[in-house]
Order: C-alpha cells, then structure tokens, then sequence
C-alpha cells in the first residue's frame, strides 16, 4: 500500500525545493492549501486527476512519488485510460490494487476489481474484500460477498 507518509514528505520536499508555499501548490492544482496541508503530512493522498499536474510541477514521476512500483504503474495506467488491459497483461493481484486504491476513484477500483477477478473468481477470497471494502461502494461489496458466499458453498 502507498505509505501517506512518505509520499507526504516527498511531496513537501519538492515543493520546497521549488520555493512554493503549500498556497501556491494549491492555487495552481485548483485545490484548498488544507489539502495540500494535509498530503504533506501523510493525513491523505492527492486525487488520481491531480497527479498529472502534481508531479510535473514537482519535476518528478509518477512512480519516484509514490515509491512503489506496480501500485505507480498501475496508477499511471489509469490516468493513461488503458488500466484494464495492464491488469490483463501484467496478472495484477488483488493486493496491488488495493494498495493502489487510495488514490483511484471508487468506481476506478470497481471495474479493475472486476477485471481482476473475472477470470480467477475461484481465487476469490474474504481476505481480498476486506483490502479494497474502504475503497468501493457498498453495493459493489454486497454483490461480490454474495458471490463469494455462493462460490463457498
């Protein structure tokens, strides 16, 4: 899972080093200063639309942000449009979305969850809810726990 922490303190880090204030950060992302304040210091993670953005104001990648590699892979895949074919190809885990989460949108999470386990709904297990259940809506957890159930039985 992305460490709020340290994507915070990198994020703050390189805003320094560019000599803005966290007012100006959020100005130009079209966000509040609280929160910028609060990615800094771990409380939470910046939108999936606003990283793009981020990152080039910072002069980094995707990737060197968040620090984990098939999590930031996957991430930059969403923003690219083609996530569900990366899942596909790269075998994604259920784990890596999960720790992907955070940053992705919930609907964002659903369909890659359904991509996930399209194919490997055998390998479905309870585990595998609880990780993503903070991250999509309840709904979509209902149906998948009442599929987990029935594939139990």
């Amino acid at each position: 899972m992305f460490n709020t922490s340290n994507v915070g303190k990198k994020i703050a880090q390189l805003r320094k080093e560019k000599n803005m204030t966290q007012m100006e950060l959020a100005d130009i992302l079209g966000v509040s200063y609280q929160a910028v304040s609060n990615w800094e210091r771990g409380n939470s993670m910046p939108d999936i639309s606003k990283l793009p953005e981020l990152v080039e104001l910072l002069g980094c990648s995707i990737d060197s942000l968040l620090s984990d590699k098939k999590e930031s892979a996957l991430v930059e895949h969403v923003i690219k449009g083609d996530a569900a074919q990366f899942v596909k190809e790269e075998k994604v885990s259920v784990e890596t979305l999960a720790a992907a989460a955070p940053v992705l949108k919930p609907s964002q999470t659903e369909n890659l969850m359904d991509t996930v386990i399209r194919d490997n709904e055998e390998l479905l297990n309870t585990k595998d809810l609880l990780s993503i259940a903070p991250f999509v809506s309840e709904d979509f957890l209902e149906y998948w726990v009442k599929k987990l159930m029935w594939l139990t039985i």
